[in-house]
């Protein structure tokens, strides 16, 4: 039997599916997980200054991503 072959048949498979959602979750908790470092970089910069108005857009639209992915992570089990 073919390599090709073992793979097409293993993705046919409940595990598979399982793996693909470990795959997917493991990639959203590593997405917000580097918006969290990213936020907390410019939370850093606070105790120093005031932020610049891109960088209070920046960390807007990160604590908006960091509850999006929040929430899909929790649709997805994790």
């Amino acid at each position: 039997m073919k390599v090709t072959d073992v793979l097409a048949n293993v993705l046919q498979t409940n595990a598979a599916a399982e793996i693909m959602n470990e795959l997917v979750l493991a990639t959203l908790i590593s997405s917000r997980d580097t918006c969290v470092e990213a936020r907390d970089r410019l939370d850093a910069i606070i105790i120093f200054r005031d932020l610049k108005p891109h960088e209070e857009e920046d960390w807007a639209c990160l604590v908006q991503d960091i509850q999006a992915l929040n929430r899909v992570i929790e649709y997805y089990g994790g």
